[in-house]
């Protein structure tokens, strides 16, 4: 088998990713945790966190909006999947997948283009 160039790699995610570092909430089962979340689009983004969640499954994200030009803060909870996790050095990144966009999303990614 011959390797596999760029050109012909599928893009496994539909829409591109917004860089950001917005501190959020998690949790995979009953408590909150902090976390840092790296990139964000409408369908997921990655976290990076204290535990590996690989074992998870799912996960819900709460987000709140950067408080910008006196606009008050919003907040939502977001719920989807973990499909991959890596470790890196003492903390782990985690991809989560949105099965659908989640109400509110849309405003903070909105917001972000400012920052």
């Amino acid at each position: 088998m011959s390797p596999i160039s760029g050109q012909d790699r599928l893009n496994r995610r539909g829409l591109a990713r917004r860089a950001c570092l917005l501190t959020v909430r998690y949790r995979a089962g009953k408590a909150w945790h902090p976390a840092t979340v790296i990139d964000l689009s409408s369908t997921g983004c990655r976290l990076r966190t204290g535990e590996d969640l690989s074992h998870a499954g799912a996960v819900d994200v709460w987000f709140e909006r950067p408080i910008r030009d006196g606009t008050p803060a919003a907040t939502l909870e977001a719920s989807g999947s973990v499909i991959w996790t890596r470790r890196e050095g003492l903390s782990f990144q985690i991809g989560i997948q949105f099965p659908r966009e989640p109400e509110g999303l849309s405003e903070i990614l909105r917001a972000m283009r400012g920052y």
